[in-house]
This record gives C-alpha cells, sequence and structure tokens, in this order.
C-alpha cells in the first residue's frame, strides 16, 4: 500500500544517500507555508494531555468543523487521516461491488479490496483529461452499488460543478456515492463545487476531506467525514475508538478558526500555481495540465524522457518528484509536482529545464 505515494523523506534520503532535511520535495501536496502559528501554540499547550484518552466522538474539532463548514455536528466523523475514513466506509457498509472514476488517488483501490469487494475501474482514456462526463453512459451500463472518485481530482485537477454532483447522486439513489473533497480548500470560489452540504441531506452521498493537507501537519494525520444519519449511524458501529489522538485534535480545532493564515494561503496559492504552470509550459517537451488547486500533472511529450528519467536527474539536485505509475491509467510519460514557494517553484524549473534538455540530447543513453 501507498508504493509510489510521496513524502517519505526519511525513506528517500536513506535510498539516495541524502540528508532529509536538505530534501526539496514536490512528490507531496502539503501547503509550502506549513502550519498555523496557532497549532504550535495548541500542542504545547495541550502536551500533558497525553496522559489521558483522547475525546473518542472528537467533540470540540467536530464543533470546529460545524462551524467553519456550516453543518450539522452529528453529521461529522473525524478520522485519523481521511485514509482512515476510507477504509472505514466499505467495512461498515459492505457493498460488494464498487466502481472508481480512473485515473485518481491509488488508496481507494485498496480500501476497497481490503473489505473484499470487487471493483470496477471507469476510466477517462482521453490523453488531455477534460472534466469527467458524469453522464457517461459506462456509469449508467454500471451496476455496482458504490462510486467513489475525487473533486478536485488527484493527480488530474479535473473538478466537477457541485450541479452536476448533485444531479448525479439524485439520480444514483440506490447507490452510494463517496466523494473526496481532500484538496478542496485550496479551490478558488469553492463554493461552486463543494457537495460538502448537500451530504448532510442526500441519503447516499458520504464526503470526505483531509485537515493535514491545507493545514499543513500531515504528521499528525487528520480528516473527516460528512453524511445524513442513516450512513452516518452504520458508520459510527464500525468505528474504531480513540483514532485521533488528543494533540490532533487540538491542532485541528485551533486551525479552523485561523481564517488569516486560510485567506493568505489562498491568495498565495492563486498566485503561485500560475507562475509555476506558466513556467512549466515554457519548456519544449512538457505539457502541463491547467491546475485547479495546490499541484499540476505534466505529460512528457518529448520521445527521448520518461518519468524516471526525470527522477534520477532531479534527486542529484536535491529535488523528488511524483512519479504516476501507480495511477491506474497513467503512465511511465506522467509526472505531478506539488506548488511550493517562488524559490523553490523557480529552482523546479531550472532543473526541470536542465534535465529536459539533457534527455533531449540523449545524455542519458
Amino acid at each position: 500500500m501507498l508504493n509510489g505515494h510521496g513524502g517519505n523523506m526519511k525513506e528517500m534520503g536513506s535510498l539516495y544517500g541524502l540528508d532529509p532535511g536538505e530534501i526539496l520535495d514536490f512528490s507531496a501536496n502539503i501547503n509550502p507555508l506549513g502550519y498555523p502559528d496557532c497549532v504550535r501554540t495548541a500542542v504545547l499547550e495541550r502536551f500533558d494531555d497525553i496522559v489521558n484518552y483522547p475525546d473518542s466522538k472528537c467533540s470540540d474539532l467536530r464543533n470546529a468543523i460545524s462551524a467553519k463548514y456550516s453543518c450539522h455536528e452529528a453529521n461529522v466523523m473525524v478520522g485519523n487521516g481521511s485514509n482512515e475514513l476510507f477504509y472505514l466506509i466499505p467495512r461498515a457498509l459492505k457493498p460488494e461491488s464498487a466502481i472508481i472514476l480512473q485515473p485518481t488517488f491509488s488508496e481507494f483501490q485498496d480500501a476497497l479490496r481490503s473489505a473484499d469487494v470487487k471493483v470496477t475501474d471507469v476510466m477517462n482514456e482521453d490523453d488531455d483529461f477534460p472534466l469527467f462526463n458524469l453522464q457517461d453512459p459506462q456509469l449508467k451500463e454500471c451496476k455496482e452499488e458504490f462510486i467513489i472518485f475525487c473533486n478536485p481530482n488527484n493527480p488530474t485537477g479535473q473538478i466537477i460543478p457541485r450541479e452536476e454532483i448533485v444531479r448525479f447522486v439524485e439520480e444514483n439513489a440506490e447507490r452510494v456515492v463517496v466523494i473526496d473533497e481532500a484538496f478542496m480548500d485550496f479551490v478558488e470560489e469553492e463554493e461552486r463545487f463543494s457537495v460538502l452540504q448537500e451530504a448532510q441531506t442526500l441519503k447516499n452521498l458520504i464526503v470526505v476531506r483531509s485537515l493535514t493537507k491545507f493545514y499543513g501537519f500531515p504528521g499528525l494525520r487528520l480528516g473527516f467525514l460528512v453524511t445524513g444519519t442513516p450512513l452516518m449511524d452504520k458508520l459510527w458501529e464500525y468505528k474504531e475508538p480513540w483514532s485521533v489522538n488528543s494533540l490532533a485534535q487540538a491542532a485541528g480545532t485551533v486551525a479552523l478558526k485561523d481564517e488569516a493564515f486560510a485567506l493568505k494561503t489562498k491568495e498565495f496559492m492563486s498566485s503561485e500555481k500560475k507562475f509555476l504552470y506558466e513556467g512549466l509550459s515554457q519548456i519544449e517537451g512538457l505539457s502541463p495540465f491547467c491546475p485547479s488547486v495546490n499541484f499540476i500533472l505534466i505529460r512528457i511529450d518529448s520521445e527521448n524522457i520518461i518519468s524516471s528519467i526525470l527522477q534520477n536527474f532531479l534527486i542529484k539536485e536535491k529535488i523528488i518528484i511524483r512519479d504516476c505509475l501507480n495511477f491506474v491509467g497513467l503512465t511511465e510519460k506522467y509526472i505531478r509536482v506539488a506548488v511550493r514557494t517562488r524559490k523553490e517553484n523557480q529552482r523546479l524549473l531550472e532543473a526541470m529545464k536542465e534535465a529536459v534538455s539533457e534527455a533531449d540530447r540523449a545524455e542519458f543513453f
């Protein structure tokens, strides 16, 4: 599981003989501004809470989520990262079969198969990855009772408008629809795309979110889901107690209240994703996809280059990018990079330009 997943600096440092602190990580899509200052303060102030069991219902954090996203606390469940929730859902609801809209986050497949669910992949086979058509005949022909997809999609960056998703969920009332909105906090005009609030009233919809990507503390593991009462009752029957530790709960509670940090992040990301996209677009042999969030999928058009060549060159420059081979439907001709700070983005662009140039001159062969 998680083969090819980004972000393991200790492993990468050991593999390549580098100090993890020297590595510039473009493989994991985490807020480059880091975590809010209030998170450090809250964790230190609550540190002595580790002598007690955490609140198994995460009451304070659920209350903060409810206030932030205008949803009822009873419709919120918190997990040890969104990944715990992806494994919980099929274990609790016990579907026999499921559809995954591909290419997408590889853990969906692992979570479903660990619960003995038969998986059918419905592919977006256009190399330009246009917006996935939820009215696609393939979806109507399939009989699977469970459907899961990302919005915005990881790794392609597609983002489906809220109205289309609501229509799809309503038209598939006999199926449970699970939507991963892990990167929705980074989206401009979020209200046009998120169905978080609709998950409270549509009886067959579950929306899952991450708190650690936007708020910059993936090491603490924190995510949540929103759904209506019937599905929520089933999920609580299988939810493991005490899976979210006290420090993570404290961090999430204060981070959600930091509106200045959220605004700063969105303004920063709006500027930097444009800068990095335009820079990548000027490198001959690469075709980046216009980003909706904090990462960019890149198709390698040059005949002489595959993803491993770029990875091997860039690691010499102490830069790590994401190979996309473990995404169903993607090949060695695709890579993904995170959006980081201006200085770091400039460094990536310079190194990437040199790598592409050297490969085209066949210096790797």
